[in-house]
């Protein structure tokens, strides 16, 4: 998929685990969705995730909506990823 880094200011390309890796070497994967979600408990709702990394095992996702950061996140282990970090469904991906 392409992503666009922002702070180099170049398009690449790079798969699930590519953007996985690139977190782990420091940086964070904002993912802009396609539609806004909602959690299951109707809580709340966002559409875009940003995604960094705590270390190499722990990740925490932080949200926004139509440009406020929302003060919610969540954390997440290796396994998790597999089922919540979704770049390849979003309208568009960066790196930051």
């Amino acid at each position: 998929m392409k992503v666009y880094d922002t702070v180099n200011d170049v398009e690449l390309e790079a798969d699930t685990q590519k953007l996985v890796d690139i977190m782990v070497d420091g940086r964070q994967v904002d993912v802009y969705l396609k539609a806004e979600k909602t959690d299951d408990d109707g809580y709340i709702t966002w559409d875009v995730e940003h995604w960094s990394s705590i270390d190499n095992r722990r990740f925490i996702r932080c949200y926004s909506l139509k440009g406020k950061v929302l003060g919610e996140s969540t954390g997440h282990n290796m396994y998790d990823l597999r089922n919540e970090f979704k770049p390849e469904e979003a309208l568009k991906v960066e790196l930051s």
